[in-house]
């Protein structure tokens, strides 16, 4: 069974069996998502000395890959039942710890159809992506993973619907209670102070794995939806690289490759030879990609750490949330025109109640993407009225 669309002359993901193909290079999703990646190893043995617990990340899907057929293990998870609150708290917890790693590791693409969702054969919550393509991206606020909606006028409705932790809504509710989103925010900040203090660590992994500069880190210019109607209206005007690929009847595909300039794309069919949009000129450029020589430090894991929780509440949000709610990780006052977080060092932090011009709510009247079922079915339609 063929999944998701054309890319790279023809080639689609395909189901087999018990195993998923996909034609493309799996370093990221093996880091990531296999239990006997050192990156897994590391943050297991870590979380384990640091107090967070060695399960602190077993949210993450762990599978077998089989690297040189292209083949990865489907997951096997079984649907959530309805949550006691204690199972709530946890996977409140999951959220917010979720929400810091892919922020941290610059991981992007989240979006719900991207998640799994259910309970593995040892009873533990697997919240996670199956698809990682896109890392060490140096991402300032979470809204960037697309877990949380971006507030950007253009898209903020598309970002909304798309919003990746909209999947735990069936379960947490719309809205979420004060101290459940207290749990996400504090497990938020938690989990960040854990990667800074283990970054460089974590650094040295991606150092030490054979292939980091030559694998591709893909980037995405347009949402596939522009792509599927794209009209002579379409604003930004198609590049040619864009209608090189689409005039072959593939979604166009563009990647990086780790400290090397330029965005690229695939010339053959074989994939040995890149293509290379244009350095100058009015077209896309590289964001900011976190340096593995510099520990993956960056000024930008300050605004990740304050602004970003900030993000994280404003997603949150609703007017029933009032007064002052208190855990042992901080203490939030819902105020009528701004929000006041004291951490446990007696440091506060302000911020405006309306946070809509950095992040939109995720809560919307439709459902689509609030599926209860471990995988998001192959066609949702919204049921907006």
């Amino acid at each position: 069974m063929q999944l998701g669309d054309r890319h790279n002359f023809g080639r689609r993901v395909e189901l087999r069996g018990d195993r998923i193909y996909k034609p493309r290079a799996l370093l990221w999703e093996w880091l990531v998502l296999s239990a006997d990646s050192p990156l897994r190893k590391l943050l297991d043995r870590e979380a384990k000395r640091d107090g967070l617990g060695r399960d602190a990340f077993g949210f993450l899907p762990t599978l077998k890959f089989f690297r040189k057929r292209g083949e990865v293990e489907r997951a096997q998870l079984s649907p959530l039942a309805e949550l006691s609150s204690d199972e709530r708290r946890t996977l409140a917890v999951i959220v917010g710890r979720s929400i810091a790693l892919w922020s941290w590791l610059g991981v992007a693409d989240l979006h719900w159809e991207n998640l799994v969702l259910g309970r593995d054969a040892h009873g533990r919550i697997v919240f996670g992506p199956l698809d990682v393509e896109m890392i060490l991206a140096d991402l300032p606020l979470p809204t960037d993973t697309k877990l949380l909606p971006d507030a950007d006028p253009e898209y903020a409705a598309l970002c909304q619907h798309a919003a990746g932790v909209r999947r735990v809504l069936p379960y947490l509710g719309k809205p979420i209670e004060a101290d459940d989103l207290l749990a996400i925010a504090g497990a938020y900040r938690a989990t960040l102070a854990f990667l800074d203090r283990h970054a460089r660590a974590i650094a040295g992994v991606f150092a030490s794995v054979p292939g980091v500069r030559e694998t591709p880190i893909r980037i995405c210019l347009r949402a596939t939806e522009e792509y599927v109607r794209a009209t002579p209206e379409l604003w930004p005007p198609l590049l040619d690289a864009e209608a090189e690929q689409l005039a072959r009847g593939d979604i166009p595909y563009f990647f990086r490759l780790y400290g090397q300039r330029g965005i690229r794309y695939f010339g053959n069919e074989a994939l040995t030879q890149h293509k290379r949009i244009p350095l100058r000129g009015d077209v896309p450029q590289l964001d900011p990609i976190l340096r593995i020589s510099r520990g993956l430090r960056a000024p930008s894991r300050t605004t990740l750490r304050e602004e970003g929780l900030f993000a994280v509440l404003g997603a949150f949000d609703h007017p029933a949330m009032a007064g002052r709610h208190a855990s042992e990780e901080l203490e939030v006052s819902f105020g009528a025109r701004q929000i006041v977080v004291k951490l446990p060092g007696g440091q506060e932090l302000r911020s405006p109640r309306d946070l809509s011009d950095h992040v939109a709510s995720v809560y919307l009247p439709c459902h689509c993407g609030e599926v209860r079922t471990v995988f998001v079915p192959a066609v949702t339609a919204c049921d907006a009225p």
